[in-house]
């Protein structure tokens, strides 16, 4: 197949279709959950530090 000047990348196996109940479960946390006002300020620190190491 002809991609002119660039590369084709093809999977080499398809993964199986897959609910996200059946892979949630890999995802192990031990702890209280975080709320969602928890979730938000851990990526707004987040996004500001990337910011401030970009500088």
């Amino acid at each position: 197949m002809d991609v002119g000047e660039g590369i084709l990348l093809k999977p080499k196996k398809p993964f199986e279709p897959t609910t996200l109940a059946e892979v949630a479960g890999c995802l192990k946390y031990a702890g209280q959950p975080k709320t969602l006002e928890d979730m938000d300020l851990a990526l707004r620190q987040g996004v500001l530090e990337q910011w401030h190491d970009r500088r």
